[in-house]
């Protein structure tokens, strides 16, 4: 279902200076949104795999994250999904700050409290992007992605949860546990979900609503220069391996609250 890609090269910055482009994006409010009027709210970019990108903007909600929703599920966030242009991946063009602009201005968006999760081509995205703006996001969850060992150092601040199926054909958990190791050796506040048993499509995260508490454990200050080489990592929390029955169309994952992640 999701293609296997390689990602960009880029020179690793603080805040990408390329010239600015404009992605299609659907976004989804919350049920009760025109009722909070004076409620500043959260926001999650959800960025897609390889097989949805183009130009058809509906066909982004074939699986993940608009999936679900589309089907009903409510969230008290407000979730951005933008459509990667074929060709293309999350990193090579500047997109983030123009929606996160319109974003900005069109809702009633909490800046402190944005996260970011992707999977298989946005799993990678992920990775890059909060390398690239290491303090615009309050956590981040990639999907069976894959980042550069060398980025860790710039993530130690940031909450990350990781997920990956042990069986991945398309693109080989190794990647994450490599990643999380180097974290790891950073002493970063990472959580790995291991999934024993499944292969790439693990999508059914996204219909866990512990993912969507365990963002909310999170916010973001604002962090002047001074205060980026003086920041200290949150606690570690311990990586642990998921262990999955087979995984089948009524298969979900269930997450316990204390972070640890468990199937029941």
């Amino acid at each position: 279902m999701f293609g296997l890609f390689f990602f960009s090269n880029q020179t690793t910055e603080a805040q990408n200076t390329d010239k600015k482009v404009r992605y299609n994006y659907l976004t989804f409010l919350p049920e009760n949104y025109d009722s909070l009027k004076h409620e500043l709210l959260p926001v999650i970019f959800y960025l897609h795999g390889r097989s949805v990108s183009g130009t058809d903007i509906n066909r982004i909600k074939r699986y993940g994250l608009p999936y679900f929703l589309d089907k009903g599920k409510k969230l008290d966030f407000i979730v951005v999904a933008p459509q990667c242009p074929w060709g293309k991946n999350w990193a090579s063009e500047n997109w983030l700050d123009t929606i996160f602009s319109e974003i900005n201005a069109n809702y009633r968006i909490d800046q402190s409290r944005v996260y970011l999760t992707g999977m298989s081509l946005g799993g990678f995205g992920t990775w890059e992007l909060a390398n690239r703006y290491p303090h615009r996001f309050a956590a981040i969850a990639p999907l069976c992605g894959g980042a550069k060992d060398e980025w860790a150092e710039n993530l130690t601040h940031l909450p990350i949860w990781v997920f990956h199926g042990a069986k991945d054909k398309l693109v080989s958990v190794t990647r994450s546990d490599q990643m999380v190791e180097a974290l790891k050796a950073q002493e970063a506040p990472v959580v790995y979900s291991r999934l024993a048993g499944l292969g790439h499509d693990i999508h059914r995260v996204y219909d866990d609503d512990n993912l969507y508490e365990w963002f909310r454990n999170f916010s973001r200050r604002p962090v002047d220069e001074a205060e980026k080489n003086s920041l200290k990592p949150l606690p570690v929390i311990q990586v642990t391996e998921v262990l999955c029955p087979d995984t089948n169309s009524q298969h979900q994952l269930h997450i316990r609250n204390n972070h640890q992640p468990a199937v029941l």
